[in-house]
């Protein structure tokens, strides 16, 4: 018995082949088209400064006294905090933001930068009714939407801190 590297059954092989429809051409480049890549190039660098900024600009509020956060974050800790927490935090969020700016190490800050970011969604669990107006998740407080802007926070520290490196002399 003999194995043809070709097997097909006499009924197709007298079937013409239908003809491949030709592609269509590429529409033309708009203006838009050919400046995105460097916007978003640009972009990520802005992104990254920005988020970076917030980090050292809320650190340093908590470090000299003056965060309105300050009184919020003292209110939803589950242990009694001392006089040294605030600025502590303040202290460790000047770093986050250097961090992030400095765009190093960057698998070990997206787990430190997400953790404290998820850390601030303590609120909305354990002082909810400072979060939300009538006890409705879907009336934000001010305090709410100062929590859950971290949202944003976080998806900008993970689109900053997953984008590859760029290799060569680009």
């Amino acid at each position: 018995m003999t194995v043809s590297s070709e097997l097909t059954s006499p009924a197709t092989a007298s079937e013409p082949t239908p003809p491949v429809p030709a592609a269509e051409p590429a529409p033309p480049a708009g203006a838009f088209d050919r400046i995105a890549p460097r916007l978003h190039h640009y972009g990520l660098g802005m992104l990254r400064a920005g988020l970076g900024g917030v980090f050292v600009w809320f650190g340093v509020l908590k470090v000299i006294g003056l965060s309105p956060a300050a009184a919020l974050v003292v209110a939803v800790l589950p242990f009694p905090a001392g006089d040294w927490f605030v600025p502590a935090l303040g202290w460790a969020e000047v770093a986050l933001g250097l961090w992030l700016v400095s765009g190093r190490a960057r698998a070990a800050a997206l787990p430190v930068l997400a953790a404290h970011l998820c850390g601030t969604f303590a609120v909305l669990v354990l002082t909810p009714s400072v979060a939300f107006a009538h006890s409705n998740p879907l009336l934000l407080t001010l305090v709410g939407e100062f929590v859950v802007k971290n949202v944003v926070l976080l998806a900008g520290a993970v689109v900053v801190l997953t984008h590859p490196r760029r290799t060569g002399g680009h």
